[in-house]
């Protein structure tokens, strides 16, 4: 009996062992913690919408991710959710836990909404969890351990089940539900009646988690046992290899990934994946991949990727990956800077030497447990490369050559970081930088030979390059950028430039060169520049730095071929095709944890179909032209706010999903837009954005996926959005259509208003004036009239007193007749001035056929002419002989100067003057002067009191 024991245990370890290191295929994982997804750690249930949303029912609530942001939404009672099912018909994300069940769904801002389906019911519900939740044709099932209900979509109501006993978890398949009753067996759901379809022993005492369809068979789950076949209602177990670990797992749930192959979730031992035959593809536990081996929930994504809600976190796992992963943490070497396929062997250059085996297979077949150091290269591998059908190795001691599994020095001392060859004077040769200097080796009848070091340079440098004019660029990682031009037998340096900040760069440190399609260039960790040979000093590579985006950030870049090239960054790496007339980004890798480069020491080693991206502990193998088959999900609008400028406090939602313009009022002129699309991989997305009718140019968003538009002018707009995704391909793009409106002044409305409003204010002006001089005249006539009727009795005595008294009404009537000439002119050219500052206000939006009425209605009011010619009657009536007199004491004197005695006369100021006559107080001035200078005052007489004498 404990032979048979150690004889499984043996066969249990052997085969556990096997599972975890024999795929050629390694699928990928990558483990959420709840320290990333802001909830709590146990997570119960996976759903997807429509647009590949993932949802997970979290002990905190309802946790929703797009493969970039997690979001949080606490159910209302803070429960845990332990069961969802999203319907794609009606939109609607079902979801269960205790006491309560109902829907999520967003409303016309794009936010999530809870619906309780429970508030209503007549019957008691009070110390339940559901635990599981299916469609069946129109309703909804909802299940606990000790209830069933239904929720009927179309009528909406809500029922409770009669079932006999404690069930089981629901199982839809084939628009059939089934479900276990304990100690009765199996059953059939069909409108609110069950009835047993198989009663055996097993299926009245086991524990079914699951029933499933899988390739031609039907599956079912037991926690204890494991798998077996349901077919013609009958159950049989499954002899297959999965089984013989499921027994001791207790399994708990299972997806169908495909026709071929399904995923097993367990509580005690993570997840098996496994073919039509029940063989084990894949198993992901705690041991291999996962963060713990309990799996209380299983969901597959849009790309057929299977995701696991954990007892403590969240995974996912990329069945078929782009990527193919090698990763060995007892067998590969802890850094790894180079791999080379040369003549049968592959070689690895590590931290610590090379290692080499036998190998005809693809690098996905590579086996770090096969390789065995290579004696006589000690030490720091700094460079592997295959240079006229030769591998040579750089290292901490020098250059050598490597021939099946030798090694043979080239040239030795002082180590050897990188190498080129050139052609010169009909010779071949190696030039070496080193720690200290550089060497030159000569092709010698077709070997490589030590000839010399370059006199006149005594540094250590990193990389080195030449470019198509026979310079020689050297850079170190500390030091910065060296140009040297040597003589032409090679031998000593005939000049010497060292480049940095002033020459063009923006610093002096970390300046590596490379080449590509036979152009130097120099990365910065910020842009990519280029020599201007023309202004010999260095500038920014821009068509570069404006196509790659973040990868203008590169450390380092590989050269594939003539057309295509890798830029990689400290965690990333991009494969690029460059044309003449365009650069474009085919796709990019982003490294996740536990993957990464050794520090400072990012490469890619190339081979004819794929390239290999060095590690720490492995490598990672990407084919050079990305896959086709990739499946993106449309970009869509989750989130519009819009707010006024710089007050945070006025933010408002608008409505994402609506085909009409948008209408804001002009001070909420600031919008933020939050766009996504569902990417579940390691792989970054990147997000375009414009706006039209205002920057129809393609903007590279700084923000990722969140956009801030400030200060939007008035007018209407189409705010525009799409995604880049890795593998260079864009998505569709999604627009959202709004309009700024103006100010109120600078609408149709306003300015009517305005108009009428100043069309009206001239017109009362000029009708009240008006009012005032005919009352005031009609006042004068009256009491003229009245003074008549006394005098008429007494004419003749009184005949010189009504004289003086006709003389001082028409005197009276003089000076109300020219104070009311000023007080209108001074109103009605107040009109004009303000109507001229509104129609410069409104910056022309004032129609100026109405401003041009408006206007002559004014001029209308303001006739001088007429108003002096009347001003003069009433003198020449009331001053009886004053001109005569005047003209005659100055025979000189022009109507214009009489016109000024007059006034004068009136005791009126040259403010007051300048109104009547409609000319500048400043001309008054100058009027007066040379009436002073015709009528030869001195400057002591006052030409006041002398007009008044007279």
């Amino acid at each position: 009996m404990i032979k048979k024991l150690y004889l499984l245990l043996f066969l249990f370890i052997f085969t556990y062992i096997t599972i975890v290191y024999s795929q050629g295929n390694t699928p990928l994982v990558i483990n959420y913690k709840r320290s990333e997804y802001n909830a709590l750690s146990q997570n119960w249930a996976v759903a997807f919408d429509n647009n590949g949303i993932a949802y997970f029912g979290n002990s905190g609530g309802l946790l929703e991710f797009d493969g970039k942001e997690w979001k949080l939404h606490p159910h209302i009672s803070k429960s845990a959710i332990r069961s969802l099912y999203f319907d794609k018909n009606s939109k609607r994300l079902y979801s269960g836990c205790f006491e309560d069940f109902g829907y999520w769904e967003r409303d016309q801002f794009g936010e999530l909404i809870y619906t309780s389906l429970t508030k209503d019911l007549d019957f008691s519900f009070s110390e339940e969890r559901i635990w599981s939740i299916k469609p069946y044709h129109e309703e909804i099932l909802f299940q606990s351990f000790s209830a069933l209900f239904s929720y009927n979509k179309v009528t909406h109501v809500v029922k409770s089940i009669p079932i006999n006993g404690e069930i089981f978890f629901l199982n839809s398949f084939n628009k059939e539900l089934y479900l276990q009753e304990k100690n009765n067996g199996i059953v059939k759901y069909n409108y609110e009646s069950l009835s047993i379809i198989n009663d055996s022993k097993l299926a009245k005492k086991a524990t079914i988690r699951f029933i499933i369809p899988f390739y031609n068979d039907i599956i079912l789950g037991d926690g204890k046992s494991g798998l077996y076949k349901f077919k013609d209602n009958k159950i049989s177990y499954w002899d297959c290899e999965v089984n013989q670990y499921l027994s001791t797992t207790d399994v708990n749930c299972a997806v169908q990934i495909d026709s071929a192959k399904l995923a097993i979730g367990t509580l005690q031992n993570g997840v098996f994946i496994i073919n039509k035959q029940g063989e084990i593809l894949n198993h992901f536990n705690k041991q291999s991949k996962l963060e713990n081996n309990t799996v209380l929930g299983i969901g597959i994504d849009h790309t057929k990727n299977l995701w696991l809600a954990m007892d403590n976190g969240i995974s996912f796992v990329d069945l078929h990956p782009s990527v193919e992963y090698k990763i060995d943490l007892e067998n590969a070497p802890s850094a790894i800077y180079s791999v080379i396929k040369h003549k049968g062997h592959i070689y690895v250059g590590t931290n610590n030497g090379v290692l080499f085996s036998k190998f005809n297979k693809e690098l996905t077949k590579l086996d770090f447990k096969n390789l065995k150091p290579l004696a006589g290269i000690p030490g720091h591998i700094w460079k592997l490369d295959v240079l006229n059908d030769d591998l040579l190795c750089g290292n901490n001691d020098g250059l050598y050559l490597i021939e099946q599994n030798k090694a043979t020095a080239i040239s030795k001392s002082s180590g050897g970081t990188d190498f080129i060859t050139i052609n010169s004077n009909f010779n071949n040769w190696l030039i070496e930088s080193t720690y200290n200097n550089i060497r030159v080796n000569k092709r010698v009848d077709n070997k490589w030979q030590f000839s010399h070091f370059v006199d006149g340079f005594y540094a250590s440098c990193r990389f080195i390059e030449m470019d198509h004019t026979g310079y020689l660029w050297l850079s170190h990682e500390i030091k910065g950028l060296t140009r040297l031009k040597l003589s032409d037998d090679l031998k000593k340096v005939i000049s010497r430039k060292e480049f940095g900040t002033p020459s063009g760069l923006p610093t002096d440190y970390g300046l590596n060169v490379f080449k590509i399609s036979n152009q130097v260039i120099v990365t910065t960790g910020e842009d990519i520049y280029t020599f201007d040979y023309l202004n010999d000093k260095m500038v920014p590579y821009n068509k570069l730095n404006n196509s790659l985006g973040r990868f203008k950030k590169a450390v380092r870049i590989v050269s594939v071929d003539n057309s295509h090239f890798w830029a990689i960054t400290d965690n990333e790496a991009a494969y690029i095709e460059n044309k003449l007339d365009s650069i474009t980004i085919k796709h990019t890798l982003t490294l996740n944890e536990p993957y990464s480069f050794p520090d400072k020491y990012q490469n890619i080693s190339i081979t004819n179909n794929s390239s290999v991206l060095c590690l720490e502990n492995g490598v990672a193998i990407i084919p050079n032209e990305p896959l086709k088959n990739s499946q993106y999900l449309p970009l869509s609008i989750s989130s519009v706010i819009n707010k006024i400028a710089g007050v945070n406090e006025s933010s408002i939602k608008l409505p994402v999903n609506t085909d009409d313009v948008i209408k804001v009022k002009n001070k909420y002129n600031s919008f933020s837009f939050t766009i996504r699309t569902v990417n579940f991989g390691p792989n970054k997305i990147n997000f375009q954005y414009r706006i039209k009718n205002f920057n129809d140019e393609w903007i590279d968003s700084k923000s990722d996926n969140f956009h801030h538009l400030n200060n939007i002018p008035s007018g209407e707009y189409i705010y525009e959005a799409r995604a880049i995704y890795s593998n260079g391909t864009a998505s569709n793009i999604v627009e959202y259509k709004f309009e700024v409106l103006p100010k109120w002044y600078a609408s149709k409305q306003g300015i009517t208003i305005i108009f009428l409003i100043i069309s009206g204010s001239i017109t009362f002006l000029i009708l009240f004036n008006k009012r005032i001089i005919r009352l005031q005249t009609s006042e004068i006539e009256e009491k003229h009239q009245k003074k008549h009727k006394q005098d008429k009795l007494t004419i003749e005595q009184l005949k010189n007193d009504v004289l003086e008294k006709e003389l001082e009404n028409l005197q009276e009537k003089l000076t109300i007749s020219a104070n009311s000439l000023v007080e209108k002119d001074k109103s009605i050219n107040k009109i004009k001035d303000e109507l001229n500052k509104i129609y410069k206000k409104l910056e022309g939006r004032f129609p100026q056929k109405d401003y041009k009425k408006v206007l002559d209605v004014i001029e209308s009011q303001m006739n001088k002419k007429r108003d002096i010619l009347d001003f003069e009657q009433h003198f020449r009536a009331s001053q009886s002989g004053f001109y005569e007199k005047l003209k005659k004491e100055y025979p000189d004197l022009s109507p214009t100067d009489l016109r000024l005695c007059s006034l004068l006369k009136m005791n009126m100021t040259s403010k007051e003057i300048s109104v009547i006559l409609g000319i500048t107080t400043r001309s008054v001035e100058v009027s007066r002067y040379r009436l002073r200078k015709k009528m030869n005052l001195n400057p002591e007489d006052n030409l006041s009191d002398i007009i008044m004498s007279f």
